[in-house]
């Protein structure tokens, strides 16, 4: 994927996150590769355990664990790593696709960093490191409480949106993750098989697979069933159409079928889905 970056903006949106939170920010593309960070190092602690390669390894793979979860999620998760600190990731999209990720992390969430110690080192005591100098580097860390954590998951979530609306992470033009996605979304009423797709982007089954998971975090059949609901509650809320033009005007011929995917996705028919919508934006009678 082609991603074009605006650097000196999207350092400046980190530092302002930092000087809010006093958490650590971080941006990785969608390969895991980190972008940005604000401080532009790790804290000691961290450092320091990332002296050891083992830890190194599985520092690196909680990340991409975590990118992974959220990026399928579709929101923000927090999680505690293999160290025993806590760590928010959030997904950064551009429409469907997913172009990187921010995280937060390293932070210590207790009530109290004495009584934490022990468990902290029974984590750490895999590693080659100097048990004085891993003690030394944690009595620096401050604890937090964990509302603190998610009220800044939220801020920052709130800011991997808006590094993609104001275009400081962006997708190059006619990418082809890109064009499929606005394909599938300017089309919902053609044909949109996995078939037809790889004939109308001349690429191989296993190509769109692994297109439709690394930037979108889904299977191509869902992305397209994801869509075409929202396309069809859309238009419940908006006019009053028969259940057949409703399914034919999402691509889906066998109306009967419709609305048992419908059913399955929103919880409940069409017709019940439009009757809901009718009634909650129907004045409330004057007594």
């Amino acid at each position: 994927m082609l991603l074009s970056y605006d650097m000196l903006k999207m350092q400046d949106l980190l530092k302002s996150f930092y000087s809010l939170t006093n958490i650590r920010v971080v941006v990785f593309n969608h390969e895991f590769c980190k972008i940005a960070e604000y401080p532009e190092r790790d804290c000691e602690l961290c450092s320091l355990l990332r002296s050891d390669p083992n830890a190194y390894q599985n520092c690196v793979s909680c990340d991409q664990l975590a990118c992974k979860q959220c990026k399928t999620m579709g929101r923000f998760i927090t999680y505690t790593c293999h160290a025993g600190l806590t760590e928010s990731a959030a997904p950064i999209r551009y429409e469907n696709t997913v172009i990187g990720y921010m995280m937060l992390g390293q932070v210590l969430v207790c009530d109290n960093a004495r009584d934490y110690w022990p468990v902290f080192l029974e984590k750490c005591a895999k590693y080659s490191i100097d048990p004085a100098a891993l003690e030394k580097a944690f009595r620096k860390k401050r604890a937090v409480d964990i509302a603190q954590v998610y009220h800044a998951a939220q801020i920052m979530e709130a800011c991997a949106g808006y590094l993609w609306l104001q275009r400081y992470i962006s997708l190059k033009e006619d990418t082809l993750p890109q064009q499929i996605d606005e394909y599938i979304a300017n089309n919902l009423q053609s044909d949109l098989s996995v078939c037809a797709l790889c004939r109308r982007f001349n690429i191989s089954r296993s190509s769109l697979y692994n297109i439709a998971r690394t930037y979108f975090g889904k299977g191509i059949e869902q992305l397209t069933r994801e869509l075409r609901i929202k396309k069809a509650k859309e238009i419940l809320t908006g006019t009053n159409c028969s259940v057949s033009e409703l399914s034919a005007m999402v691509g889906y011929n066998d109306y009967n079928y419709f609305i048992k995917v419908f059913k399955k996705e929103v919880g409940i028919t069409p017709k019940q889905y439009a009757l809901q919508k009718s009634g909650a934006s129907r004045p409330a009678k004057q007594s």
